[in-house]
């Protein structure tokens, strides 16, 4: 009995610290030259995560002294959200003598276009998305940095000093965000390994209800943070594999949204979503 019970004890251990790894992924070594300007044509396709809830595709690699990350959506609502509401890229670290906690946060911006509208009108025109597009980036004055050892608290798109950021769209019309982090802006530079555990939470504001169409409040809101991070390759060739899931129900009123007023509920325009990946950089 004494053997039969430690052996269930390391069992379940071990089941433990493989679930925990199960969530870690591993930073994509850059294997060619990134330039930061809204066009990811270079990078690796199929971007490997998705999170279902706020839409976002994106891909994480580095080199020695880089972390690169780029965002783009699949959804033109969501891509609306994400420019009305505003949203903010979190990278945080617990390792010893490595520790950072740092955020990006992107304003959100009223511009002619971005408001929400009806599925029957979404995608009448879909080259009306790259001209909104081109607008936001103009009237996206600055981005909000906090915690990066330089201490910086704004930043411009398109600075190309220190961390760069840039806005543009891709062949489908879908905004793309790229940013360059530098490491030495995470941690000092001669603390780096390049096995660094990484967790990277972002969060998509909630559209005012004048913006979303919502009414009444139901009970689904905490349920948008329990939206699945997916890994892979598949759906049309850019998402895949599930690494982490939820509920999608969202409650009754969203499953009612259906007249004008719960239309922005219904597809939680006017919830908060956030979600978190862990990763690791990678050496080569």
């Amino acid at each position: 009995m004494h053997k039969t019970g430690v052996a269930l004890v390391l069992l379940f251990a071990l089941t433990l610290h493989l679930q925990a790894q199960s969530d870690v992924s591993k930073s994509r070594w850059k294997t060619k030259e990134i330039v930061i300007d809204g066009n990811y044509s270079e990078w690796q396709k199929p971007l490997n995560f998705y999170d279902d809830k706020s839409g976002l595709l994106f891909a994480i690699c580095n080199d020695s002294h880089y972390l690169y990350l780029a965002f783009t959506v699949n959804d033109e609502m969501k891509m609306r959200k994400l420019m009305n509401a505003g949203w903010s890229v979190q990278l945080s670290s617990k390792e010893k003598n490595r520790k950072f906690n740092a955020t990006l946060a992107f304003p959100g911006v009223k511009i002619a276009g971005t408001g929400i509208r009806r599925p029957s009108q979404q995608f009448e025109k879909k080259t009306a998305g790259n001209p909104m597009i081109k607008a936001y980036g103009s009237q996206l004055q600055s981005i909000s940095a906090k915690g990066f050892l330089s201490e910086q608290v704004t930043l411009q798109l398109n600075d190309h000093k220190g961390i760069d950021i840039a806005v543009g769209a891709d062949s489908t019309q879908f905004i793309v965000y790229e940013i360059a982090i530098p490491i030495k802006e995470l941690m000092p530079e001669s603390s780096v390994q390049l096995d660094e555990l990484i967790t990277l939470n972002v969060s998509v504001n909630a559209l005012d209800r004048a913006t979303s169409g919502g009414g009444r409040s139901g009970r689904g809101g905490s349920m948008s943070e329990r939206g699945g991070v997916r890994q892979g390759g598949g759906m049309g060739g850019r998402s895949g594999g599930r690494m982490g899931g939820g509920r999608q129900d969202g409650g009754m009123n969203q499953e009612r949204g259906t007249s004008e007023n719960g239309y922005g509920e219904k597809f939680g325009l006017s919830e908060k979503v956030s979600f978190k990946q862990k990763f690791t950089l990678s050496s080569n």
